[in-house]
C-alpha cells in the first residue's frame, strides 16, 4: 500500500520504487532470521514479543508515512515491517515446533503457513476499506491491534507454556 501512496513523490520511477521497497522489506525479513535464533528461547515468548514490538513500530511508521507522504518514513516503515515479518515467522515456527508432537509437526507447520499466507489478502482489504477509512486510520488501527496482541502474549506467556518450561 505504501508504494502506491508514495508513488506520486518518486518522479517517473514508481515501479522501481515499489520494487525497492519490496526488496528492502523481504531482505530485512530474511536478514533478521540469522539473529532470530538468538532472540528466541524454548522457555519464553521473547521472540514473539520482540517481533510484535517491531511490527507495532513498523505499523506506526506506516501510519506516519501515509499521513505525511514522506519517502524516508515510508522506506523506514518497509525496513521495520520487514524485520517484524522475519522475526514473526521464526517465532511462529518455533512455537509450532514447541507445541507439536513429532507426528503432528508437518501438519501444524502446514496450518501455520496457510494462516500466515492469508495475510496476502490484507492489501486487498485495505484497498476496499479505503472508501471508508484513510490509510492513516487503518495503519493506526493496525498499530493498536498489534499492541493488544502484544499485551495478550506478554500476559499469557507468564502463565502458559510448554510443560516444564513455565517460569
Amino acid at each position: 500500500m505504501l508504494p502506491s501512496l508514495l508513488s506520486d513523490h518518486v518522479g517517473g520511477l514508481p515501479i522501481a520504487f515499489a520494487g525497492m521497497m519490496a526488496i528492502l522489506a523481504l531482505g530485512c525479513g530474511i536478514g533478521i532470521q540469522v539473529v532470530a535464533r538468538r532472540i528466541d528461547t524454548p522457555a519464553s515468548a521473547r521472540a514473539s514479543m520482540v517481533a510484535l514490538v517491531i511490527v507495532a513500530a513498523g505499523m506506526a511508521l506506516a501510519a506516519w508515512a501515509s499521513g505525511t507522504l514522506s519517502l524516508p518514513v515510508g522506506i523506514a516503515a518497509a525496513v521495520v515491517l520487514g524485520l517484524g515479518y522475519g522475526l514473526s515467522l521464526v517465532a511462529g515456527l518455533s512455537e509450532v515446533a514447541r507445541i507439536a508432537a513429532p507426528r503432528q509437526l508437518a501438519g501444524l507447520t502446514a496450518v501455520f503457513y496457510s494462516l500466515t499466507y492469508v495475510g496476502f489478502f490484507v492489501p486487498m482489504v485495505l484497498a476496499w476499506l479505503a472508501d471508508t477509512w484513510t490509510y492513516l486510520e487503518m495503519f493506526g488501527f493496525g498499530t493498536v491491534a498489534v499492541l493488544l496482541c502484544l499485551t495478550v502474549v506478554a500476559l499469557s506467556s507468564r502463565t502458559a507454556g510448554p510443560a516444564g518450561l513455565r517460569r
